[in-house]
């Protein structure tokens, strides 16, 4: 996950609630996976039962006896039969089961998946059935990002979306107690950073006041450079992880060492790590070890998912009362350029696929549109009404019945979303996460406002889904991206942290050309461009 993506509302491994907001999963359960029976059946009754399998994250356990299991039986006369296969072994577990053709009817997947796997047909395509789902096809026409999930022009899964959810981003976040016992102004341009990360580093010499982390599946170079590249004008990895990413003001792919302003970027970076205000450790840092440097007074400031900061300011409180990151406003480069990027609040890298297979396909898709409809919605989101919560006014509130029920537990929230079976860790498609805010830092809506205001106006973008490629242009691809992402590995690191190594520049541009980035340009913007018409 680590949720996008992600991203999002990706919980992240914290046992503290306001972690639900973070990407970057990395501590995984070591349970092993349940045995997997495929069980789709239709009784005599008409009772029909599935067999829908997901992965189980470490932070909210997927009860098979949970509310919303309980009342797809009571009001939709359905059996889940649900298999949970824990984070760490769900990508092996399901390709092998894709592999030999026994997936379970309804299975996560994720957008390569599809890619990989549409053309054996082992999952069904769902566009024959669109107009038997007004609820889908409702939130299609509310979401055309949807469409680049399609397949050759097909579509085969059900994208795990949001309808309201607190945003966050790769967002500048710095320690304001300590501007202010420093006596130095909040930064408002890059540079005026600089000035200020030196500043700390005279106060607090042992320390490394700007740290980074390799997390979300990106590597703690790319987790560096992706939001100072895009601050500074330009970018570097998309959403996927290839090394090209989408430019808002142009509408385009493009590769971002190109133009100047990556190079720019770069020199930056290369300047913070030489005077040491940079952690030497930004490339192999874990998620663990950065958030450990954050919340304990060894770093300062970071521009990465800003709902860690909640986190951060509970651990430093406990001995520094004062201690709190806040968010600052979006940095300036030295040519005027500002804004920063926010993460989708939609999951549409992740979706349910169903098996080609599976009986009766037409009441399991009107299944899964009910799911998207209000009262699904709801159910998934919430639980029961009156019981589990009420909506008094259109204003959400968690029974006292239910907080009784869970108050006690190391992590109330996650507790009450797995006996409930809610929420996007749950068996939302459509979620709703007004129930985190009732237990959460109050920040975190703070800042939520913040980002979304700032893209009203124009200063954060937020991430976009790769279009769909087809299979010429897909096979292509994983041979550029072979011989081109190696070389940005060996490169990368060099230019940040040797001196001189920037006067290769020129060469190393003529080098990517060469292995590929041109033509990944030219795939990109061809394949978006079909999408467009």
């Amino acid at each position: 996950m680590d949720f996008r993506n992600r991203r999002l509302l990706t919980a992240c491994c914290s046992l503290v609630v306001v972690g639900s907001l973070v990407t970057g999963c990395d501590r995984l359960s070591n349970r092993t996976a349940k045995p997997l029976v495929r069980v789709s059946s239709q009784t005599s009754d008409d009772q029909m039962t599935l067999s829908w399998m997901r992965y189980e994250h470490s932070s909210q356990a997927l009860d098979a006896n949970s509310v919303v299991v309980q009342e797809f039986q009571k009001r939709k006369n359905v059996k889940l039969a649900l298999q949970s296969v824990p984070q760490s072994n769900y990508e092996d577990k399901k390709k092998t089961l894709m592999a030999t053709n026994s997936i379970p009817d309804v299975m996560m997947v994720n957008q390569n998946d599809l890619t990989d796997f549409a053309d054996t047909h082992i999952f069904l395509d769902l566009t024959p059935y669109l107009d038997k789902m007004p609820n889908f096809h409702k939130l299609i026409e509310q979401k055309p990002e949807i469409n680049k999930t399609k397949v050759d022009g097909k579509l085969y899964g059900f994208p795990l979306v949001t309808k309201w959810s607190v945003q966050s981003g790769l967002l500048p976040m710095i320690r304001t107690d300590l501007l202010a016992k420093l006596h130095l102004k909040a930064p408002t341009t890059y540079e005026e950073l600089y000035q200020v990360l030196k500043k700390f580093k005279e106060a607090y010499p042992a320390s490394y006041p700007f740290t980074s982390r390799a997390a979300n599946g990106k590597t703690g170079t790319e987790n560096l450079i992706n939001p100072v590249a895009f601050g500074f004008g330009s970018g570097y990895t998309n959403i996927t992880g290839t090394k090209i990413y989408y430019e808002p003001l142009t509408q385009q792919y493009k590769f971002g060492p190109f133009a100047p302003e990556f190079k720019e970027a770069i020199a930056y970076l290369h300047k913070l790590y030489k005077e040491k205000l940079l952690d030497p450790d930004y490339a192999v840092a874990t998620s663990q070890i950065w958030q450990e440097k954050l919340s304990s007074g060894k770093s300062f400031f970071f521009q990465d998912n800003n709902g860690f900061g909640a986190n951060f300011n509970k651990a430093l409180q406990v001995k520094e009362p004062e201690a709190k990151f806040e968010l600052l406003p979006a940095l300036a480069s030295n040519k005027g350029v500002k804004r920063n990027t926010i993460y989708q609040l939609d999951h549409l890298g992740e979706m349910y696929a169903i098996s080609a297979k599976v009986k009766n396909p037409e009441e399991v898709i009107k299944l899964i549109d009910w799911m998207y409809g209000e009262e699904g919605t709801n159910l998934t989101s919430f639980g029961v009404e009156n019981v589990d919560y009420t909506l008094v006014g259109g204003e959400y509130q968690i029974s006292d019945a239910t907080k009784l029920k869970f108050k006690d537990k190391q992590d109330p929230f996650r507790a009450m979303q797995s006996a409930l079976g809610t929420g996007y860790l749950g068996l939302a498609f459509q979620s709703d996460d007004h129930p985190i805010l009732l237990s959460s830092a109050p920040e975190l809506l703070k800042w939520s406002e913040k980002a979304n205001q700032d893209l009203a106006d124009g200063i954060n973008y937020r991430e976009v889904n790769d279009p769909p490629f087809n299979k010429q242009e897909r096979d292509r691809l994983k041979q550029l991206r072979t011989q081109l992402d190696a070389y940005l590995t060996q490169n990368m690191d060099k230019f940040i942290v040797s001196e001189g190594a920037l006067n290769d520049w020129d060469t190393f541009i003529k080098q990517c050309k060469d292995k590929g980035a041109t033509e990944i340009e030219t795939i990109y913007n061809t394949a978006l461009a079909r999408v467009m018409k």
